[in-house]
């Protein structure tokens, strides 16, 4: 599968290298209609979330989400320009029409659907505990400062079950930093971006499990599918993500690419498109 994904990439690469010709050959077909903000380009706006989004120089991403888009834009013969910004200005760059797509795991959310257009779902986001005793159940973490960061679906219903033992971290970094040191007990996370930060070397003797299903965290029940939002305006984009996504899942890329981060395949999974209240 590298393999062929390589010579995907040199395709759309030579189809889109023309000075002023956004299809430079004949053979270059794109899989769909439909105008970006730069003629041959597809304009991304990203910020630094291992293992979603991984911004490199030369306007090189990685990650799942970047993985993913990087083979929407082959099937497209579009090239990506990639826009690394902080985590509140991404959305926004896709609201004022300076990017035509965000990536980083972003939530299929009801609220967000108001203003922007959003793909068919990308993969699951569950729940992670981390924790030297390797916790996984809400109620082992009752009675024990427990940390989480800001942001994510469970936020609230732990407020209400943990109370005041709660902290919220702005970033997973200053979480990890807190846990080492053991001014807190346990930690919640998005189990992927945990795990991605125990490869890179934190959470050392910690264990991290997804978080077992609790009635009264609805995010251990439901979890969050993650998209790739757009600008709402634009449909034909819009459709284009959507059916690209639909094939990569049916071809199981999504899943060998979730694999490829030392994720678990089942997250791929996603049933049906659906909108977090």
């Amino acid at each position: 599968m590298m393999t062929s994904f390589k010579g995907i990439i040199r395709w759309a690469f030579l189809c889109s290298a023309v000075a002023g010709a956004p299809y430079a050959f004949a053979d270059c077909k794109p899989a769909h209609q439909f105008e970006t903000i730069t003629p041959g380009v597809l304009t991304v706006a990203a910020w630094v979330f291992p293992p979603y989004s991984i911004p490199g120089p030369d306007n090189q991403t990685s990650g799942v989400d970047g993985e993913i888009i990087k083979r929407v834009a082959a099937k497209e013969c579009l090239k990506i320009k990639s826009t690394v910004v902080d985590p509140a200005a991404v959305i926004q760059s896709v609201i004022a029409k300076r990017a035509d797509v965000a990536i980083g795991d972003w939530y299929r959310t009801a609220e967000r659907n108001k203003v922007l257009g959003l793909s068919a779902p990308l993969y699951l986001d569950v729940m992670g505990i981390i924790s030297p005793q390797g916790y996984s159940r809400i109620s082992e973490l009752e009675g024990k400062r427990v940390g989480t960061v800001q942001g994510y679906l469970w936020v609230d219903d732990l407020k209400k079950v943990l109370g005041d033992n709660l902290i919220l971290y702005p970033n997973p970094v200053a979480m990890a930093q807190d846990l080492a040191s053991n001014r807190i007990q346990a930690g919640a996370d998005s189990f992927a971006v945990g795990i991605a930060s125990q490869q890179k070397g934190a959470y050392q003797g910690h264990s991290i499990k997804v978080s077992e299903p609790d009635p009264r965290v609805k995010a251990t029940l439901e979890p969050g599918q993650t998209s790739f939002p757009y600008t709402k305006s634009n449909t034909a984009l819009g459709l284009a993500l959507s059916e690209n996504i639909q094939a990569l899942h049916r071809s199981g890329e999504i899943a060998e690419i979730l694999a490829s981060f030392g994720l678990d395949q089942k997250a791929a999974d996603v049933g049906a498109p659906r909108l977090l209240e």
